[in-house]
């Protein structure tokens, strides 16, 4: 068991779209390692997604919030909070009550401790008035990896779950967003949010839409954007695929000409009445919003494989251009 301790800062920041448009949004950022007297310079840098956070089962990880306020919206009061979605037991807060979440005003820290007891793919996510923090995009990924790892007899291996059968050499995070500029923006500019209406409206991977998603983590032209959808593998491993769907639409997903083999879902690895392994292959895989799906493949000739959303209008930018939720696969000889 370990010990985790990571601090987290609410705050606001703007995003890049490929069609050159800014869009404004809520946010986490990791300060972990920043003294307090350069927080201050951290608001206005919220990422999306937000940052990664992870442990192993059994750890005991502390979490505290820091709350800096907005830059743009200074006159909205919003409170923010840390909601572990799907988590099987409650959170220790600061005080020693149990509660799922609790909401805190703008310049003031909050503590979470949590003891971690499954392995899986979770999300994180503000649950302050939710629908707003939510499409503004407070939302991130969650990953408990297994005890499994940690036995001697498996040095180095890595494991979905706690059991040998779930093993893969490489693992990528395919996060599920949308975004609708012009909520975004309204809500930026202290007005009244609405909610989506489709006006202007991005369907995004791990915070970025296509061709972005293909450019490397933390490219510095998308400094609040860091995470990459693009996968970089060597024929025959073993890939996972952690699909989250933290967006307000269900998606189906395609890895055109490979098959991927569902091995958990919403944190539980897929069993069939009698507890039997039943992981099965699917050509395409339907996420409904707020679940996950952990999806692996072995990697097959070398050559560009497209995953991208079986939802023709979802693979476009603003409803104008080619772009959307559309991802490479380029696997390269061992």
């Amino acid at each position: 068991m370990d010990h985790v301790e990571k601090r987290f800062a609410a705050t606001d920041g703007w995003v890049k779209m490929p069609d050159g448009t800014n869009h404004y949004i809520f946010g986490f950022n990791d300060v972990t390692n920043i003294p307090k007297d350069g927080m201050v310079a951290q608001r206005g840098k919220a990422t999306l997604l937000a940052p990664l956070l992870e442990a192993y089962e059994g750890d005991e990880v502390k979490l505290t919030l820091k709350d800096l306020g907005m830059t743009k919206s200074q006159g909205v009061d919003d409170k923010h909070t840390i909601y572990w979605e799907g988590f099987p037991n409650e959170i220790i807060l600061g005080s020693g009550v149990t509660a799922a979440s609790r909401s805190i005003p703008g310049g003031r820290d909050f503590h979470y401790n949590y003891k971690v007891t499954a392995p899986g793919t979770y999300v994180y996510h503000c649950y302050f008035e939710t629908v707003e923090h939510l499409q503004m995009g407070m939302v991130g990924p969650l990953i408990v990896r297994p005890i499994l790892e940690k036995d001697p007899n498996y040095c180095g291996r890595k494991f979905v779950y706690n059991d040998t059968a779930t093993e893969f050499d490489w693992e990528a995070l395919i996060f599920l967003t949308e975004l609708d500029g012009r909520a975004n923006d309204l809500s930026g500019n202290d007005q009244k949010f609405t909610g989506m209406d489709g006006s202007l409206h991005y369907w995004l991977m791990n915070g970025r839409s296509y061709p972005d998603t293909v450019k490397h983590g933390n490219d510095p032209e998308l400094p609040l954007q860091p995470f990459s959808s693009r996968i970089d593998v060597y024929e025959g491993e073993k890939v996972l695929l952690r699909f989250v769907n933290l967006g307000f639409q269900d998606h189906c997903m395609q890895l055109l000409g490979i098959p991927l083999q569902l091995v958990g879902q919403d944190a539980r690895k897929i069993l069939s009445c009698d507890r039997d392994d039943s992981a099965c292959w699917r050509n395409s895989v339907n996420i409904a919003r707020g679940q996950t799906v952990d999806a692996v493949f072995t990697a097959p000739a070398p050559g560009k494989y497209i995953l991208y959303n079986r939802g023709h209008h979802k693979n476009t930018n603003g409803g104008i251009s080619f772009g959307g939720m559309i991802t490479e696969v380029n696997v390269l000889e061992p």
